[in-house]
């Protein structure tokens, strides 16, 4: 399930879990747990977040990365949760959540919270690609359990992230919500492209890139 599977032997590393499919139900827990704060989950969700209408969204987020995704948490626990696409390889649109989701996914999510899903998707694609090119992969996700946040659990994570960036060549672009991620995603050399108010909720968009080096 993960590129890094590719590049590192696991047995021989420690800081990371790689996700198999078993993990995908765990993971998606962490991820609806760590984001529950996060404003645009809750515009999603009608204003109100919904845990279970999120935690179905990540499942299925999960269930769609492409099998070269690198899907990695601190352990099997999954405190921390980091989900990276390569350069070139497709990401899941709103399309691929119905045609995966089905009727449970217009059920939880209604009429609406789908039209928002979709608009956000749309609004953040014209953005990345003033910026994101043929050499970026996407930081599509990257978060730690309410209850376990500031133990450190998602160091080692970025860290292995930075690590697989450097050998590879790879920049990675991501977008963030929250303006103090800004500072943190600067210290590992991630550069803020553009900071622009979006169509919806009152939110706030922040563009990073943390360019790549395509001779590494």
């Amino acid at each position: 399930m993960s590129g890094f599977s590719q590049i590192f032997n696991f047995e021989q590393m420690n800081g990371y879990y790689i996700m198999q499919h078993e993990d995908i139900k765990r993971f998606a827990t962490t991820l609806a747990d760590g984001f529950s704060q996060y404003k645009l989950f809750q515009y999603i969700c009608n204003g109100t977040y919904n845990y279970d209408k999120m935690r179905l969204f990540w499942e299925l987020s999960l269930a769609l990365v492409p099998d070269n995704a690198i899907c990695i948490a601190d352990s099997k626990d999954a405190n921390s949760v980091l989900i990276y696409i390569p350069p070139k390889s497709k990401e899941p649109s709103p399309i691929d959540y119905f045609r995966k989701g089905g009727v449970k996914m217009f059920l939880r999510f209604g009429f609406r919270g789908i039209i928002r899903l979709m608009r956000f998707e749309a609004e953040s694609q014209r953005i990345a690609k003033a910026y994101k090119t043929d050499n970026d992969g996407y930081l599509m996700a990257f978060a730690t359990r309410l209850d376990t946040q500031g133990q450190h659990y998602g160091k080692p994570l970025i860290k292995a992230l930075l690590s697989h960036l450097d050998a590879s060549g790879e920049g990675c672009y991501l977008e963030t919500l929250k303006a103090e991620n800004v500072a943190l995603y600067q210290h590992f050399s991630f550069q803020l492209k553009e900071q622009t108010p979006t169509q919806f909720g009152n939110l706030t968009l922040f563009a990073m890139l943390r360019p790549g080096n395509p001779g590494a």
